[in-house]
């Protein structure tokens, strides 16, 4: 049997190096997850995909002075070059799918709609603060009974936290 490239496996060794069933990695491998080199899964690629790693890509060596590659049609070396950019999209399209799926599922929340709940509960807060003056100035001034005063600044400020964390679960 022929050996595959170094860093190279098939998908039934690449399952027993992942320690998961063949069946999922044949999966991974259908929805494009897996970086595929023809039917040889790449190991180091497909790793950081998987772990949601950068890959550490080593500087292409210097070619021997006789030996020059072609220079693809952008100007740049073909080949690992190539590689290294499909690569670099594929762990991009990767990851950019679990941020969809969380975003399905409810995990994920947009930063905008965080920010202007926010700032609704401590305007909602800082409003209802701010009224406890006019609510109670009366009610206040009547009493002569320091426990009582004390019992109903209690209680109102009790009631303004209570409404903000109200508004601060409903997010």
């Amino acid at each position: 049997m022929k050996q595959p490239p170094p860093g190279l496996m098939t998908m039934a060794e690449y399952s027993r190096h992942r320690k998961v069933n063949r069946s999922h990695i044949t999966r991974l491998a259908q929805r494009g997850i897996l970086v595929m080199r023809g039917k040889l899964v790449d190991v180091a690629a497909s790793d950081a995909v998987l772990d949601d790693k950068p890959v550490d890509v080593e500087p292409p060596q210097a070619p021997p002075p006789q030996f020059r590659p072609a220079a693809d049609s952008l100007g740049g070396q073909s080949g690992a070059n190539f590689a290294q950019a499909r690569t670099v999209e594929m762990v991009f399209r990767a990851k950019l799918r679990k941020l969809e799926y969380e975003a399905r599922q409810g995990e994920m929340i947009k930063a905008e709609v965080v920010r202007k709940s926010m700032a609704d509960a401590g305007r909602t807060i800082r409003d209802g603060i701010l009224g406890l003056p006019d609510r109670l100035a009366t009610v206040l001034a009547a009493e002569s009974d320091a426990k009582k005063i004390h019992v109903t600044l209690k209680t109102e400020l009790s009631r303004e936290l209570e409404a903000l964390a109200n508004a601060i679960d409903a997010i």
